[in-house]
């Protein structure tokens, strides 16, 4: 009776450990949001992560980075949380909102009141505002998939209440990822969580994000047509289906990439 006890004992333990280590995965999926950010010249690691609010050791665990005090410029970085893309990072690091000294003054209710009423659409949507729409007009005709396949994860919020600023597109392994626009490659390396990772920065203030990749072919700084094969697909999700996720953006905001695409 007593072997029979442990033995019952031992199966939970086992079962608990099983359970765990599969849902382990989709951990990596609940950070979904954030910009990429390009660093010019004179920008630090402390300053970049002190504009955005983010701790600077976090900053440099999510982007691979092991010495915070060298940061070449033209590096891309990836801000997790972040809602836009700030373009003056060592202007903005000196005004007073981003002081920490400044956090102990007392606000009037008169200037607080305006910022408690405004309302914020989810996280890196864009808003639909006339130029948008006519924007988003024009790139309908710009823009091609980069891979066959098929779209297995739409762009927005999940049922499992994260928020993807992708679409993942599933495809066989060995496919060839093609360039969904003409640009410049503005990075090509590895990202934190997110693989093999190739951005292209268009023209009217677009970037395509290709994330997952098996093998990428091109360089920072390259020129890229429409179409020119920049990597192919590999990388597998937890049910060993090949795929890449995929996201535009505009002036660093995703938006739905089924938007753009013909």
């Amino acid at each position: 009776m007593e072997r029979i006890k442990n033995l019952f004992i031992t199966t939970i333990v086992l079962a608990s450990l099983v359970f765990f280590s599969c849902s382990g995965p989709q951990i990596k999926e609940q950070r979904s949001t954030g910009v990429y950010h390009p660093v010019k010249k004179g920008e630090t690691l402390y300053s970049i992560a002190r504009v955005y609010n983010i701790d600077l050791q976090e900053l440099a665990r999510i982007n691979g980075i092991e010495d915070v005090s060298v940061l070449k410029e033209g590096t891309v970085l990836f801000i997790p949380e972040a809602k836009h893309v700030i373009e003056d990072v060592m202007t903005s690091s000196r005004t007073p909102e981003n002081d920490s000294t400044k956090k102990t003054e007392t606000i009037s209710p008169k200037v607080a009141k305006p910022a408690v009423k405004q309302s914020h659409p989810p996280q890196n949507v864009t808003e639909d505002s006339p130029g948008d729409k006519t924007r988003i007009e024009t790139a309908n005709k710009n823009f091609i998939w980069p891979v066959q396949g098929t779209v297995k994860t739409n762009f927005g919020r999940q049922p499992n209440k994260t928020y993807h600023n992708w679409i993942k597109i599933v495809a066989p392994e060995g496919t060839k990822v093609k360039a969904a626009a003409a640009g410049i490659i503005i990075f090509s390396s590895q990202l934190k969580d997110y693989g093999h990772t190739v951005i292209i920065r268009h023209e009217k203030d677009f970037t395509t994000v290709y994330t997952h990749l098996k093998e990428k072919f091109v360089k920072t700084d390259q020129s890229v047509k429409q179409g020119d094969i920049i990597a192919i697909v590999g990388e597998k999700d937890e049910s060993g289906t090949a795929y890449i996720n995929f996201e535009i953006r505009i002036k660093g905001k995703a938006s739905n990439p089924l938007l753009f695409l013909p």
